[in-house]
C-alpha cells in the first residue's frame, strides 16, 4: 500500500527492546510495618509470634514485601526471618528496609536469574521512560547483564535513543 506508515522498529529482527518493566512485582511493593511489636522500643516473642501469625498472607500474594522496623528498637534477629516464613508461599520476593531498598533488591535477585544469552549480538534497547518506579539499580544491573552479551546497546525509546555500548 502506497502510504503506508510501516514500524520499521518492529520489522527490524535484530532489535530487542529490553523493558524493566515487565518484571515490575503485578501488585507492587507493600509493606510489612512491625512497630507495632515494638512497645517501649522492645520486641517481645510471645507478642511477635502473635502478631505474624494473625497476618493474612493473600493481602501480600505476589508483591514484593519491605518488612520495615524503626531504627530506634531493639531489634532481635529472629525477627526477620519469622516475618518472612509467614508470607513466603504467597509473597513474589521478601526484603528487610525501605520500600526503595526492597524494589532494588527484587530486580538484583530477579536480573540475575535470567538467561542473558537470548541477547547474544543482537542491538538491544533498554526501554526507559515508563509508569512504574523501577529503580535505577535495575537500570544498572541490565545493562551489565546486556554489555557483556549485546553487540549494541541503547537506552530509551525507539524514536530517540542515547547508544550506550557498541561492541
Amino acid at each position: 500500500m502506497e502510504g503506508e506508515i510501516r514500524n520499521r522498529v518492529a520489522e527490524n529482527e535484530s532489535l530487542v527492546v529490553f523493558d524493566l518493566e515487565d518484571y515490575f512485582p503485578p501488585v507492587g511493593v507493600k509493606t510489612l510495618d512491625l512497630a507495632p511489636l515494638a512497645a517501649n522500643g522492645i520486641i517481645r516473642e510471645s507478642e511477635a509470634r502473635d502478631f505474624i501469625s494473625r497476618l493474612n498472607p493473600d493481602e501480600y500474594a505476589d508483591a514484593v514485601v519491605a518488612v520495615q522496623l524503626d531504627a530506634d528498637t531493639i531489634i532481635p534477629q529472629w525477627i526477620w526471618p519469622m516475618a518472612a516464613a509467614q508470607l513466603a508461599e504467597d509473597a513474589l520476593y521478601i526484603g528487610a528496609g525501605s520500600e526503595a531498598d526492597v524494589l532494588s533488591q527484587y530486580y538484583a535477585q530477579r536480573l540475575s536469574r535470567l538467561d542473558w544469552s537470548a541477547f547474544a549480538h543482537k542491538k538491544v534497547l533498554l526501554k526507559g521512560c515508563g509508569q512504574y518506579p523501577v529503580p535505577p539499580s535495575a537500570y544498572v544491573q541490565a545493562a551489565m547483564h546486556l554489555r557483556l552479551s549485546a553487540q549494541k546497546l541503547m537506552y530509551g525509546e525507539a524514536c530517540s535513543n542515547v547508544p550506550i555500548y557498541r561492541g
